[in-house]
């Protein structure tokens, strides 16, 4: 039987027809198989290379943004500082990207974006932060988005932080249309799905590289390199938000360039000193070149205080101190700027300094910085000296017209002062105070009130430092001594004459009429060499008077010397001293006018020098209507110097003791505790005892008795003596 064809052809054809299902099914599988491992494989790129795009993108505007950041910011970002919120959001609208400039603290002070969450509250745990806190930079992904910080640092110093977002659903967006193309392509064939896969991700890897080394180099400060845009895909679209980045920061750089150059022209070429300091009282770079050229370097982070110690130590103490203050905030700042010092002195150089505050933004009370401006004030003070120096002449040499024998002999006695105090050959310290108080006093009476300033403030130095005169001060008032002292010698001459009274030349006349002895008629002449007391008296009334003008009191001088003559160097050191005794009895006894009111006085207060001859001695007094002596307050200065204080004799000597005053703080005038100890020594020297009335509310008498020899004054030391029993005051203290 032979077969059947139908069943053959039958049978092999389905057979034939389900292999080639088979291997379709199987090639089908095979192709589909290595469409799903090279779509996963090429998905797995795409994807991997989407968010690499998109970090690399991040991070190159976060970088931009920290740049520009630290190049607009003078310190530390301030977590209230709203200021920079403005140029966020344009900046951010420009690249579409969601920008972010936090304080420190993780405060958000800036964001392009004021809606959503993520905007608000601190972000100092969030990872990205904590990552660029510890090493500059930062990556996370959370919440749905993709997040990239950076350090704003500017001179190795963190000032705060920068950072930029997208949406994960960006990212998302951009996979899945990758996705989609390698979908499309994947159904062509395999081999061109490979091929075109391969190539779309070489095409995606370029630009991203290309963005990469844009970054790269804007970052190391190439703001003119732009990439070249060859698409108009999203890889396009980045680049060409690059570029607009980069542009946009060109010229705002370009702008900070400008106003940079210009501030440093100004600071360059300015005659004054510019700077500020911060809160820690550092000073800043940007100052004005004069500065240094003064002063030297300022390396970064030099304390204000330690640079300006090499130039005057004391003002830098004295800075230091004060600031320390002002960092404690417990007194008001006005208050405190005004004690800082106003001078700082480098040799011949002066300069002058003024200080304006600069608060913080948020809060008017708080310093942020303090502006110092510097002032070489060299030429203008020494004019001003100059010209002090001239009027002081003028009031001397217009007093030496009406006295030129008193002026000539305070010029010698000031002259002998001022040599004793800048000798090499040093006095003792108690000496030392002495000398200079009475200089101070004498200059003041006869006007140079330049040098009577500077002996004040050289005390005043000396008692703060409780040492002797510096070697500054010694130059310093040798210098102005003889200036004044060269203009006045010139004019005057010298003091080779002889002033006689009227009545003392008809007495003379008499004598010789009368035939007086020719002994008697040469002692008689011999006498006129000397010195009138009553021109010294004069002196010091007139002393007395403008000295209660400048303190606002009406003082009346009575001046009683009945020819009375005493020998010019024997008594020269006794009447210098006996100054203080004259501004003792004004600033100390003489009550203000309302004070007198008060006390039913009258208004004008009433001072008597006397000087009268009692047989071989003679009587110098000095009484004023004042307040008296505060025995009490004496007695407790006393106590608290180790000194006796419970006899009456106890107290006066306490009186004359160095370094006692009711005051409690000096002035120019008196207050320093020495003139009187000096005036004492000059009555010692002339053998003389010292007599001290003194009664509340009704005045003080000092007395100065002085035996007279034949061949000049006794030697003895100087003795303290108590009143007569009874009021001795009724003449001056009566209205």
């Amino acid at each position: 039987m032979q077969p059947n064809p139908g069943v053959r052809l039958a049978g092999r054809g389905p057979l034939s027809l389900s292999l080639k299902a088979k291997l379709s099914a199987g090639f089908i599988v095979v192709t589909i198989c290595c469409a799903a491992i090279a779509g996963a494989f090429v998905d797995r790129n795409v994807r991997r290379t989407t968010l690499a795009s998109f970090e690399d993108r991040l991070s190159y505007e976060t970088t931009m943004l920290s740049q520009m950041t630290a190049s607009a910011l003078f310190g530390e970002v301030d977590p209230k500082d709203t200021s920079l919120n403005e140029s966020v959001q344009a900046l951010g609208a420009a690249v579409h990207t969601q920008l972010s400039i936090m304080a420190k603290d993780g405060t958000i002070v800036a964001d392009s974006e004021t809606e959503g969450d993520h905007t608000t509250g601190s972000q100092a745990s969030a990872p990205e932060i904590v990552s660029a806190r510890e090493t500059g930079s930062g990556t996370a992904i959370r919440d749905g988005r993709m997040y990239v910080a950076r350090a704003i640092v500017r001179d190795e110093k963190t000032l705060g932080f920068a950072r930029s977002s997208v949406p994960m659903t960006e990212v998302a967006a951009n996979v899945l249309s990758a996705r989609e193309r390698m979908a499309l392509g994947s159904t062509i064939a395999l081999l061109i799905a490979t091929i075109l896969g391969l190539a779309f991700s070489s095409r995606i890897v370029r630009p991203i590289r290309a963005v990469s080394d844009g970054a790269r180099r804007v970052g190391a400060g190439d703001f003119e390199h732009m990439i070249a845009v060859t698409t108009s895909d999203e890889i396009g679209e980045l680049a060409r938000s690059f570029n607009d980045m980069t542009k946009s920061l060109r010229d705002t750089v370009a702008r900070l360039d400008g106003r940079n150059r210009d501030m440093l022209l100004v600071l360059d070429n300015v005659t004054q000193g510019l700077l500020t300091v911060d809160r820690r009282c550092v000073v800043s770079k940007e100052k004005s070149a004069i500065v240094e050229k003064w002063f030297g370097p300022a390396p970064e982070g030099t304390d204000f205080a330690e640079y300006i110690r090499r130039v005057d130590p004391r003002a830098a103490a004295t800075f230091a101190l004060q600031w320390y203050q002002i960092q404690d905030a417990f007194l008001p700042v006005d208050l405190l700027l005004d004690q800082l010092p106003k001078r700082l002195e480098q040799g011949e150089q002066l300069f002058e300094l003024s200080y304006t505050p600069i608060f913080h933004e948020h809060d008017i009370d708080q310093l942020d910085k303090l502006l110092i401006v510097i002032s070489d004030a060299t030429g203008r003070v020494a004019a001003e000296r100059a010209e002090a120096e001239q009027r002081q002449v003028a009031l001397v040499l217009e007093r030496a017209a009406r006295d030129k024998s008193g002026v000539l002999d305070f010029l010698l006695g000031a002259e002998a002062q001022v040599q004793a105090l800048t000798s090499e050959q040093r006095l003792a310290l108690v000496e030392t105070k002495r000398t200079l108080h009475t200089l101070k006093g004498n200059c003041a009476l006869f006007g140079l009130q330049a040098i009577a300033a500077q002996c004040n403030d050289i005390e005043t130095r000396m008692q703060e430092s409780g040492g002797d005169l510096s070697p500054a001060d010694i130059t310093a008032l040798g210098r102005t001594w003889t200036a004044i002292a060269t203009r006045l010698s010139a004019v005057l001459g010298s003091a080779d004459q002889v002033t006689i009274e009227d009545d003392e030349y008809a007495a003379l006349l008499r004598a010789i009429l009368d035939g007086t002895s020719r002994s008697e008629v040469a002692r008689m002449v011999r006498d006129w060499r000397m010195e009138r007391v009553v021109d010294r008296l004069e002196r010091f009334a007139e002393h007395a008077r403008e000295l209660g003008r400048r303190l606002h009191k009406d003082v009346e001088v009575e001046v009683v010397s009945p020819g009375l003559r005493l020998p010019r160097e024997e008594w020269s050191a006794f009447w210098a001293e006996l100054a203080h005794a004259i501004r003792n009895a004004v600033d100390h006894g003489i009550e203000s006018n309302e004070e007198r009111s008060l006390k039913g006085k009258p208004k004008v207060g009433r001072i008597r020098l006397e000087a009268v001859r009692d047989g071989r001695s003679v009587t110098i007094e000095v009484t004023d209507d004042g307040r008296g002596i505060q025995w009490d307050a004496i007695a407790a200065r006393a106590r608290g110097m180790g000194l006796p204080a419970t006899r009456h004799e106890d107290l006066v000597s306490a009186l004359f003791t160095d370094g006692l005053s009711t005051k409690a703080e000096a002035s120019d005038i008196s207050g320093r505790g020495v003139g009187l100890g000096a005036l004492r020594e000059a009555c010692s020297r002339l053998g003389g005892t010292i007599v001290v009335e003194s009664e509340p509310g009704r005045g003080t008498a000092l007395r100065f008795r002085v035996p007279l020899r034949e061949n000049g004054p006794s030697l003895r030391p100087c003795e303290t003596e108590r009143p007569a029993p009874g009021p001795q005051l009724g003449d001056i203290a009566s209205p």
